[in-house]
């Protein structure tokens, strides 16, 4: 019962609102049918560009491009739709001829940016390197929009032209930019090799002893050398000892031992002589007087011999006291000094023994002259060997420091040996990096050559025109059916909460539940509303009214979706044909 009592307060409150329901809504269904038959129309045009892979396996000749298509695609873009480039397809095809003068040059380009659209399209494909499935961009669409549709594709077509032109030149730019960076750095690092290369030779030449591969062989050298000073210093100790030999035979043989005569007779020395001269002076002196000539002849031989022995004995003599007097100036020397009285006497001693003695000396080289000259050949032949030997013994002791200054030579070319190698590495390692890095570059120019010259025989990764821009035959908006669909809803809507928010603000008192809970007493009866003549008169009229203003509203609707949307037979056609294809 309450329910019947709420639908029918419902009913009733549609007749009472119905003007303000469907006026407001009738209005706003009007405006958006006047709209959506008033926007210009947009038409767009769009090509499909193909991205293919290069028609050279990568294992063979692999590209210096890399990176992904997205990215160079918006690398493209960036050059395409600069504002050069745009500002001059603005010129040439007389673009936006409705915003010129009213907006600034960087609003028109900034509109026709947002005229131009790049989709790409995605396939699923097989990774080569990994083998896992995904999605790469196998291909892309460029649209322009505009209201003519001549000027429309006719842009779309500069504008893909652009795209390829630009392709093709940022590969070739990349790959003849890769390949004369790495011509560049194969140059430095030739320079690098050379100057490297001479600088270890120079140091070669300044160190050329000294190097780390020849520390085998100095220390080899350093061996043998002191092998062969070992060997040259026995040999002088061997020499020395047979000299000191041969000077101990020398001593033991009488120099002036006369030799035997072939009759046998054996010469006597001067002492032998001095004796035998003075038995036979006796003798003559018992025979003869002292002026006898023999006996003259006799002294006169015995003085001589005389002389001749007494001065070699004196000769020893003063020698050993200069020996003496030598000693013992040394000794007084350390004592005191060379102008003490007693250093100074012993030194004038000294040199008057030594007067004397070459006084003696010059007497004894007159007796050698006269006949003390060794002539034994014993004697001979071993001072002879004295003397071989001493050769010897100066020749090993030449050859043993030259043998020695040979052995520090080698030796100081070993303790250089570390510093200099510590410096002959670092050449040799710069040597060796730069000569590596050299081959690298070598075999990346090789590679960047062959990627040049698959760059400019168009057999890398290229874009192609599938479907270059055409005419649009019709425009893509304003879709003016979906409009009016939509303006009939919200004019529903409009007509609904106008009509519910004046019912809310309506205080008149309409139901007897609403008049007991004012007054807060039951109702006792309900007097009906008594309709007039008039009042119905009206009522039919409003009712023919509204039927003329709703088959006026569809008229115009009708007109207008056959003047500007589609003609009704085209649509009639198109409804009659997916009838019969659902059918």
């Amino acid at each position: 019962m309450q329910q019947s009592s709420d639908i029918a307060y419902y009913i009733d409150v549609l007749q009472r609102r119905k003007y303000q329901f469907l006026v407001p809504a009738a209005v706003v269904f009007f405006m958006v049918v006047i709209l959506a038959f008033i926007l210009a129309p947009v038409y767009k045009s769009t090509a499909t560009i193909l991205i293919e892979d290069q028609d050279i396996p990568q294992d063979l000749v692999q590209t210096t491009v890399t990176g992904f298509v997205e990215e160079r695609l918006q690398s493209i873009s960036q050059i395409v739709l600069s504002h050069g480039n745009l500002l001059n397809i603005i010129k040439e095809f007389d673009l936006y001829p409705d915003l010129v003068g009213k907006y600034t040059t960087e609003e028109i380009i900034f509109k026709m940016r947002e005229d131009i659209s790049l989709e790409p399209i995605t396939a699923e494909v097989t990774n080569q390197y990994s083998g896992r499935p995904s999605s790469a961009t196998v291909a892309f669409t460029l649209s322009y929009e505009g209201r003519r549709p001549q000027k429309v594709a006719q842009v779309a077509n500069i504008l893909t032209s652009l795209y390829l032109k630009e392709n093709l030149k940022e590969r070739e730019e990349k790959a003849s930019s890769t390949f004369d960076f790495l011509e560049l750095q194969q140059a430095e690092l030739r320079s690098e090799i050379l100057e490297l290369e001479s600088r270890i030779a120079q140091f070669k030449e300044s160190h050329v002893n000294e190097l780390p591969e020849l520390l085998v062989h100095n220390m080899n050298s350093m061996e043998r050398l002191q092998r062969e000073m070992d060997k040259v210093q026995e040999q002088v100790a061997s020499l020395k000892n047979r000299k000191v030999y041969l000077e101990g035979q020398r001593a033991s043989i009488d120099p002036n031992l006369r030799i035997v005569s072939n009759e046998g007779t054996r010469y006597a020395t001067s002492k032998e002589e001095l004796e035998k001269l003075r038995r036979e002076f006796l003798t003559l002196t018992s025979k003869y007087s002292d002026r006898h000539p023999d006996v003259v002849s006799f002294k006169r031989q015995i003085d001589a011999l005389e002389k001749e022995v007494d001065a070699v004995a004196n000769l020893d003599v003063v020698q050993h006291e200069i020996d003496s007097k030598e000693r013992e100036l040394s000794f007084l020397r350390k004592k005191y000094s060379a102008k003490h009285p007693e250093v100074v006497m012993l030194r004038k001693q000294i040199d008057a023994l030594n007067e004397r003695l070459e006084e003696e000396s010059m007497q004894e080289r007159l007796f050698e002259s006269a006949g003390d000259i060794p002539d034994n050949p014993g004697y001979i032949q071993i001072e002879t060997q004295i003397a071989s030997t001493e050769l010897e013994i100066a020749e090993a002791e030449r050859v043993h420091a030259e043998l020695g200054n040979k052995y520090v030579g080698y030796q100081s070319r070993v303790v250089n040996t570390p510093q200099v190698e510590q410096g002959y590495k670092v050449l040799l390692r710069d040597y060796d990096n730069a000569q590596r890095k050299y081959q690298e570059t070598n075999t990346r120019l090789m590679s960047a050559r062959e990627a040049k010259g698959l760059e400019q025989s168009q057999l890398a990764e290229r874009f192609t025109l599938i479907d270059p821009p055409i005419v649009p035959e019709k425009p893509i908006r304003p879709n003016r059916l979906a409009l009016v669909l939509v303006g009939f809803i919200l004019s529903i809507g409009v007509g609904i909460g106008i009509g519910t928010f004046l019912e809310f603000m309506d205080r008149s008192i309409r139901r007897s539940e609403d008049l007991s809970d004012i007054v807060k007493c039951p109702i006792l009866a309900i007097v009906p509303y008594w309709e007039s003549a008039a009042e119905a008169k009206a009522i039919v009229r409003r009712k023919w009214f509204i039927v003329m203003v709703i088959l006026c509203t569809s008229a115009v609707v009708v007109v207008g979706i056959h003047l500007f949307y589609m003609p009704l037979d085209v649509i009639a056609i198109k409804v009659m044909r997916k009838i019969v294809l659902n059918f």
